[in-house]
């Protein structure tokens, strides 16, 4: 958005060597000097184990627009003084939306948050155009994260539409104070994080206050048959819900026809429309992003007309068919107990030769063991083929069984030999972890060596 430093005045302490008038484009603000470019402004961030301020210097080499700090500097380059760069950062983004005529929708849950988000932003953009929507960049979920987001905008956009992540009690209802959204989405309550909670209880008392500024009039979407629902809905705001229940005639229902073709109903209508994701749980995330288009003025029918080229983005259930006639499913960008049960409850339905590829699940705190042995108990009462784990975690946890078909590996070469050599005609490949494991390059790697 094109601001000047008049603009953004009451934000500033002091300025120096900056008229008022100086125009600038929010989206040239950049808080990373190894990225920065000529005519960029340069935002020195301060935390508890970096300062932004140790790399003006550099920055001064590359001729920015101008910078902004939170302490007086010896410069040439015009510059403003502010008392937090972080505060900035929200402050200025709250600012933007302001400005901004639009619909926004905030996300989050313990699971589906970027698949829900993207589908909404799919629709919108092939609905109207690509500068018709506002949305986080990537899983920028987090306090920096957001306003970077938000401070892209170009000035035209009708929506706006957030995921909002937490690893720790009180973060949410910071990030929705930033947005106020007018339609806020919880896609379920897992154990991601739960760590950092304590329970399941807690993490939806956290998740709930994505609600906390919604109008009476205003929209909070949630799947009726969480078991969580009721703390949930305890929220303000007015509640719209999908069901898998074909009574549930308030509700926006879904429910599989075959493989890849699924039923939505709403009231007395019914629409089928051929799904290209993969997984139950992406049917739920699918199911929620049409509610939020319900709610946001797009007409029912309308659905199916936009939704027929999707994929999955990489690193979330993405699949690929290689040579051996394999089906490689990538799923290494997260894991939990939860979205790792649904997981296995997927490939387990496979008729083909069954590889499951799994690393530790982070962030379970003194639950850790407990959660990775539930794993292994409940991989152990499926029929898949062979398993393969890496991490410490599984490793402890897989010990403690005499099952011929876990094996836990210490580097991704060895699992990959391993793999490849399990592998039969009609061979079904699922990789899955927490993201600090990298399992990205396994997939790197079975793709390489399949193609």
């Amino acid at each position: 958005m094109k601001l000047s430093i008049r603009d953004i005045k009451h934000l500033l302490i002091k300025t120096n060597n900056l008229d008022d008038d100086l125009m600038f484009d929010s989206s040239n603000i950049n808080i990373d000097s190894r990225t920065f470019k000529k005519n960029e402004i340069f935002l020195a961030l301060e935390g508890d184990r970096f300062d932004g301020n140790n790399f003006i210097a550099d920055v001064i080499k590359q001729k920015p627009l101008f910078f902004i700090t939170n302490r007086e500097q010896e410069s040439n380059v015009g510059y403003a003084i502010v008392k937090s760069g972080k505060k900035f950062l929200i402050e200025l983004s709250k600012l933007i939306l302001k400005k901004l005529s639009l619909t926004k929708v905030a996300i989050t849950g313990s699971n589906g948050k970027t698949t829900t988000k993207d589908l909404i932003v799919h629709f919108l953009k092939n609905k109207f155009y690509d500068e018709a929507v506002l949305s986080t960049k990537g899983n920028y979920n987090n306090e920096i994260g957001l306003p970077l987001s938000i401070l892209q905008s170009q000035g035209v956009e009708k929506f706006a539409v957030f995921e909002i992540g937490t690893n720790h009690p009180g973060e949410i209802i910071h990030l929705a104070d930033i947005i106020r959204p007018n339609i806020s989405i919880i896609t379920n309550i897992g154990d991601a994080h739960i760590g950092n909670f304590g329970s399941k209880e807690k993490i939806a008392e956290e998740k709930k206050h994505i609600f906390h500024f919604l109008k009476t009039n205003e929209l909070k979407i949630i799947n009726k048959h969480d078991e969580y629902f009721q703390i949930l809905n305890q929220s303000p705001g007015k509640t719209f819900c999908i069901s898998n229940n074909n009574d549930d005639l308030d509700a926006l229902r879904f429910k599989y026809i075959e493989p890849n073709d699924i039923e939505l109903a709403y009231k007395s209508e019914s629409i089928r429309i051929k799904f290209q994701l993969t997984g139950q749980h992406n049917l739920q995330n699918f199911a929620i992003a049409c509610a939020a288009l319900l709610n946001m003025g797009i007409d029912f029918k309308e659905l199916e007309k936009y939704f027929g080229n999707l994929e999955s983005t990489n690193g979330r259930f993405k699949k690929y068919i290689l040579k051996e006639n394999v089906e490689l499913i990538d799923d290494s960008y997260n894991s939990n107990p939860s979205s790792l049960l649904s997981a296995i409850d997927y490939i387990n339905q496979s008729e083909k030769t069954k590889i499951l590829i799994i690393g530790d699940m982070g962030e379970l705190g003194e639950l850790s063991d407990k959660y990775h042995r539930q794993i292994i108990e409940k991989i152990l009462k499926t029929n898949i083929d062979v398993v393969l784990t890496m991490g410490s975690a599984f490793k402890a946890a897989s010990n403690k069984n005499d099952s011929n078909t876990i094996f836990n590996f210490s580097t991704y070469d060895d699992l990959v030999d391993k793999a490849l050599s399990a592998i039969k005609t009609d061979t079904i490949i699922l990789v899955k972890a927490s993201r600090f494991m990298a399992f990205e390059n396994i997939v790197s790697q079975l793709k390489r060596r399949l193609q």
